[in-house]
């Protein structure tokens, strides 16, 4: 138990940064939780269509593997929601045809090439396009195989560690559900138990630090003052906020360099609701899925998640939804759209982000964005090695040990 009276300052109300409030709560420190947004949650987001349907503006699936997260939500009365489909499985459209067992066969192949792969240190682990450029396996499946790491990563191949094909661009039939009352409801809970030391409405734009505490100053004039400070948020703008002294020329390298997917999301609700399925443009790189809802009947709603720069621009999402549209009308004549009621959802332009999740940091990358300076401690999805890029890692990141040791 730390001595009475300590205080700590955490920067973010996104999952990492409750998780860690919440952590340091349970072993005596005074905390003080900084958000700029004016809801928590940062990058899980749920919100109700105007036809009732639910919808994750952002964060979605809850991975093999993400037992944290799981934990964590049953402590807080929070179930999981199973979808009625699979992440790891889309009927791909468009590119070389493809079958099934043709693609399982060369999933196989991929695998057997992965774990080869694995064996090579650190800092010469493939590209996902080295992996799979040479692999003897029919062209279609390549196509699938590119397409599916490119969605999911959000990032073109050649930049995409080729671990994130076992990993976050798997294709299998494990189960991936979602929290039951959507994702943002862990934040809420999380939120809830801190109760009025949360404060929303209040960006950081300085922290002055010495080696025994620091001072926290927001846009709107006010100064929190601790022991402790816990930077809860994307190292893809870390620099806005002022350090000093600066931070260390490694940490900052480290949070400028590290590469972030840019993807996008749209929802559009159905004016007649079809079984579970899911769906994967291949050349326009983007996928879309139906599912149930909390008592197994099926949400009036066609999600649709865009992976990579290009795909974005391809489907022209800085000017609104309607060129996807287009393209979800040819890929899915099956179902019944209301365009009118559709929503996009993008987070490159968003400013407390500007990009969607990190990709896959190396051990060495890593341990630099994790090291501490003085009383301030970072945490994030992306300073979560193998759980980066998901709600896991940033719960993973909150409760690490050097962020909540005495």
């Amino acid at each position: 138990m730390v001595s009475a009276g300590r205080k700590a300052v955490v920067v973010g109300a996104g999952l990492a940064g409750l998780s860690a409030a919440c952590e340091l709560d349970k072993r005596g420190w005074d905390v003080t939780v900084l958000e700029a947004r004016d809801r928590v949650g940062g990058r899980t987001w749920s919100r109700v269509l105007s036809n009732g349907a639910s919808i994750e503006m952002g964060a979605e699936f809850i991975l093999p593997g993400n037992t944290e997260l799981v934990k964590l939500a049953a402590e807080l009365g929070i179930g999981t929601l199973d979808k009625g489909m699979r992440y790891g499985q889309r009927e791909p459209v468009g590119g070389t045809r493809v079958d099934g067992p043709t693609l399982r066969a060369a999933v196989k192949k991929l695998r057997e090439a992965l774990v080869e792969a694995e064996e090579a240190p650190d800092s010469d682990k493939p590209s996902a396009a080295w992996i799979l450029a040479p692999l003897d396996i029919p062209q279609g499946a390549k196509e699938v195989i590119e397409a599916r790491t490119e969605i999911s990563a959000a990032e073109v191949i050649e930049q995409v560690p080729a671990p994130e094909m076992a990993g976050l661009a798997a294709i299998d039939d494990s189960p991936s559900p979602g929290l039951a009352g959507g994702n943002q409801s862990l934040a809420l809970a999380l939120a809830e138990r801190l109760g009025e030391r949360v404060h929303l409405g209040e960006k950081v734009e300085f922290i002055n630090w010495a080696e025994t505490g620091m001072a926290v100053c927001c846009e709107s004039g006010a100064i929190f003052e601790g022991e402790r400070c816990v930077l809860a948020i994307p190292a893809s703008v870390m620099d806005q906020i002022q350090f000093a002294p600066g931070l260390p020329e490694e940490k900052a390298v480290a949070n400028r360099v590290l590469p972030y997917g840019h993807a996008a999301k749209l929802f559009v609700p159905l004016l007649e609701s079809v079984p579970p399925s899911s769906v994967m443009n291949v050349p326009e790189r983007w996928w879309c899925w139906t599912q149930t809802g909390a008592d197994d009947s099926v949400t009036p709603v066609v999600s649709c998640f865009a992976g990579s720069a290009p795909a974005l621009k391809r489907l022209e999402v800085e000017s609104g939804p309607e060129k996807w549209l287009e393209s979800l009308a040819r890929t899915r004549p099956d179902l019944e759209l209301d365009p009118e009621g559709a929503v996009l959802s993008t987070w490159d332009d968003d400013p407390l982000v500007k990009g969607a999740y990190s990709i896959s940091p190396m051990v060495s990358q890593t341990a630099a964005l994790i090291e501490p300076v003085g009383p301030l401690r970072f945490v994030g999805e992306h300073t979560a090695g193998e759980f980066s890029g998901l709600m896991e890692g940033a719960v993973r990141s909150g409760q690490r040990a050097d962020v909540t040791a005495d």
